[in-house]
């Protein structure tokens, strides 16, 4: 027919809910991953630099003026500052992240599997804390969000952990898909994407 769109040709089509408390394992297995190492680098570097500073001004600025030793010891602090700041950013950032997705409640996603692709889409917002008359307006002004392809390509990655799938769009942008709800048979299509 003219005007219709064809449906797409997925092996699976599901809708699902994503906890806050699985989206934050997932984050965390994520930062595990690509956010963590870089940190822990930057922490050591700065942890050593504030180290040097501080045995150099132990050990050399016991004469020196004393704006010497006041430089020595702002140059301490902001050593010792831009590594606690590389430790506790990605903490930070999992925790206003979790509370972000807190926030929206467990809106209706939906999953189509396809040949060489992963749609993601939502299907319904959680309107349940928004009074009964205050509905229809909210979903005319807020639609939901476009459909998400992922294409299954080298930039694609599939990683599998207990409660979830982690699927991976390149390092930037990533999915999570909650393991609950799906049969086995439905979890063996999501582990063969990359087949």
């Amino acid at each position: 027919m003219i005007g219709v769109p064809m449906e797409e040709n997925y092996k699976l089509e599901k809708e699902f809910r994503l906890p806050a408390d699985t989206f934050r394992e997932a984050y965390r297995a994520f930062q595990k991953k690509f956010v963590y190492p870089k940190s822990r680098v930057y922490v050591l570097l700065f942890s050593a630099l504030a180290l040097g500073i501080l045995i150099f001004g132990v050990i050399a600025m016991n004469d020196a003026p004393k704006k010497q030793k006041y430089i020595t010891y702002i140059a301490f602090i902001m050593a010792a500052a831009f590594a606690f700041r590389e430790w506790y950013t990605p903490e930070k950032m999992r925790r206003n992240l979790t509370e972000s997705v807190k926030a929206l409640g467990e809106p209706v996603y939906k999953i189509g599997v396809g040949d060489k692709f992963v749609d993601i889409s939502t299907v319904s917002e959680d309107l349940s804390d928004i009074p009964e008359e205050e509905r229809d307006s909210t979903q005319d002004t807020d639609p939901l969000p476009e459909k998400t392809r992922l294409e299954v390509n080298e930039g694609f990655q599939l990683m599998e952990y207990d409660q979830f799938f982690l699927m991976l769009a390149g390092k930037e942008s990533f999915y999570i898909l909650p393991k609950d709800g799906f049969s086995e048979s439905e979890l063996k299509i999501v582990r063969d994407i990359k087949n």
